[in-house]
């Protein structure tokens, strides 16, 4: 039995909606605009995706039911904001939605019947869905299951407030040093690779605390190592996939 397409934004099925998915294709691969040779294209562990480009995808949604009856302002409410896309053809990953265009819904000429019909711009490659976050005291070794080298959020626990440690991941260390007078509330310091920033959970911005490039991980084994006032590490690795 054919499958019954579906599309999610930010874990909510358009189905769930009213609305009927038109037949889809996976979105595309991401292309490259111009290849990074200078920085090891593929396995290059701090320059940013700035040689690919992004996705353009398009996604025609029918209303399942009569046209007055179909509650607009969900819809709307949902795509303001929308983070994050899955399609049902690849339930283990997902997309990053940077925009959305098409909101206003157009009439077809079958009947009343009406359509939106958006285009997704998503930000290059596919990420992996639920992968647990990896807990390590002291150190280890980390795996990147992805086809890509990925942006990691690493939540460190530090032994004291204030003070000196170091987040090493393949040999290159971040430095973070944290002064008596702006010591930390609860012991936890967030270096976010992904941001390219560092901050504490209050959300107040750390990163000149810092010294060194916040390191990705390379596709595989992945070794990081605690030194310092940092006494664990939990790691949400983000891994992603051509």
């Amino acid at each position: 039995m054919e499958m019954m397409q579906d599309i999610r934004i930010d874990g909510v099925s358009a189905r769930s909606l009213g609305l009927i998915v038109d037949p889809l294709s996976p979105p595309p691969m991401a292309a490259q605009r111009y290849a990074t040779y200078a920085v090891g294209g593929d396995q290059d562990l701090s320059v940013p995706d700035d040689s690919f480009d992004d996705i353009a995808y398009p996604v025609t949604l029918r209303i399942a039911g009569e046209p007055e009856r179909f509650d607009n302002s969900a819809l709307y409410a949902l795509l303001h904001s929308a983070r994050q896309l899955k399609i049902s053809q690849l339930p283990r990953y997902f997309f990053r939605i940077k925009r959305i265009s098409g909101i206003t819904p157009t009439a077809r000429l079958r009947g009343n019947e009406l359509t939106y019909n958006l285009t997704f711009t998503l930000a290059p490659f596919k990420y992996l869905d639920a992968e647990p976050v990896i807990e390590l005291t002291g150190g280890g070794v980390v795996m990147n299951n992805g086809t890509r080298y990925s942006k990691p959020v690493y939540t460190l626990t530090m032994s004291a407030n204030s003070g000196q440690g170091t987040l090493t991941v393949n040999g290159r260390q971040v430095t973070i040093t944290i002064p008596e007078a702006d010591e930390l509330a609860d012991g936890r310091f967030i270096v976010d690779a992904d941001l390219e920033m560092a901050y504490s959970p209050d959300g107040k911005n750390r990163t000149m605390q810092t010294a060194g490039i916040f390191r990705f991980l390379a596709v595989g084994q992945n070794a990081v190592t605690l030194g310092g006032i940092c006494q664990s590490v939990s790691i949400k690795r983000n891994g992603r996939c051509y």
